[in-house]
């Protein structure tokens, strides 16, 4: 026993530099805290928050939200596709972008019942809604859910992808776990290392464009400079990265839930129910990546089959639908993208339409 315990003593020091500097260094935000909650301040205050990194979305938006004093004009949902829309684009300058990386329906019914719950109903809603809101085998493990099992308590339907409601907050405790973690300790001394620690926090800033990753004060998203300026040749090989290697999504994708759809069916009637103007917006891919889609039956078959479902529930409550997974459909190249997945913001112009709310022309 005493063997044992003089031998623990050594692994002691080495447990506490572990410790120590996975605490201090925190490459991914994840143990220190109040990250997102400066992120939301600045959004708050009007400022646009620029050098964000590693942040937490749905973090974020539940501290906006919580912050935010004004009534919420168009509010858009959605994955990252929904990001580069912007109140420049919609011409409402109540815009607010609530988009969340990797969403999936559950986070568009919570986020939307989050800002509901503050006083914050928004006039008008666009959905982006992707394939994967359809598909019970691609359900976002991320994704918030408190809004989600109300939503389907109500409504009668058995919530999809949880287990109801846990007293243990079991992402709280898989985030602090990284204070433990050997990899996070490898990725916290390269972070100091290049000296990252020094300007983790986010800036406010008035400006439109920025070198690092920036939320603006509308909640549009927008991309280091490195990635929003890269080449075509770069932007070529990132499409064609997507048919070497799938996207998790489409791996996954293993058919089109009935049971989504009805939900979906619920929450759009719910939205019109609360004298919401609602659309929904396809997201385009890039042309070369698009193309294998179409070829690729077996594979995308049943993610491409989701826009109809998606125009018929549109049609059922007499909503707009725009966009579409064909960039040509848009009127999109491949220089209006930056990836396989993502259009450009200055290209979201060719496909939005004019009035695309009744209330628009008035």
């Amino acid at each position: 026993m005493k063997r044992l315990l003089k031998s623990a003593l050594y692994f002691l020091p080495l447990a506490a530099l572990l410790i120590v500097v996975n605490w201090y260094a925190d490459p991914a935000n994840v143990l220190r805290g109040g990250y997102e909650q400066r992120a939301a301040e600045i959004l708050a205050g009007g400022d646009n928050a620029d050098n964000l990194r590693n942040m937490d979305d749905r973090a974020f938006i539940k501290a906006y939200a919580a912050l935010r004093t004004q009534p919420v004009g168009t509010l858009a949902l959605g994955s990252s596709h929904s990001m580069q829309l912007t109140k420049e684009l919609t011409g409402d300058a109540d815009f607010f972008c609530a988009g969340v990386t990797g969403a999936d329906l559950r986070d568009c019914i919570s986020i939307y019942r989050l800002f509901r719950e503050s006083g914050l109903a928004p006039k008008r809603v666009i959905l982006v809604a992707d394939a994967w809101f359809l598909c019970e085998n691609t359900l976002e493990g991320r994704a918030m859910t408190d809004g989600y099992i109300d939503f389907c308590e109500e409504h009668g339907f058995t919530p999809c992808g949880v287990g109801g409601r846990s007293l243990i907050n079991w992402g709280w405790i898989n985030r602090k776990a990284n204070l433990f973690s050997i990899p996070y300790f490898q990725s916290g001394l390269d972070y100091l290392k290049k000296g990252l620690h020094r300007t983790r926090d986010a800036v406010p800033t008035q400006a439109h464009l920025a070198e690092g990753p920036m939320r603006r004060a509308d909640g549009s998203y927008c991309y280091e400079a490195p990635f929003r300026d890269a080449p075509i040749e770069n932007v070529r090989r990132l499409a064609n990265d997507c048919i070497i290697v799938p996207p998790q999504f489409a791996r996954d994708f293993t058919g089109i839930s009935e049971g989504l759809v009805q939900q979906l069916r619920a929450f759009l009637r719910e939205l019109r129910e609360d004298g919401v103007e609602a659309a929904i917006m396809l997201p385009p891919y890039h042309p070369i990546y698009y193309a294998h889609m179409a070829e690729n039956t077996g594979l995308y078959a049943n993610i491409l089959a989701t826009q109809e479902v998606f125009r018929a529930l549109a049609a059922e409550q007499d909503m707009p639908v725009f966009g579409s997974n064909n960039p040509a459909e848009c009127g999109l190249e491949e220089t209006d993208f930056y990836d396989a997945l993502h259009c450009r913001e200055e290209s979201m112009y060719r496909f939005y339409p004019q009035n695309l709310f009744a209330g628009d022309a008035a």
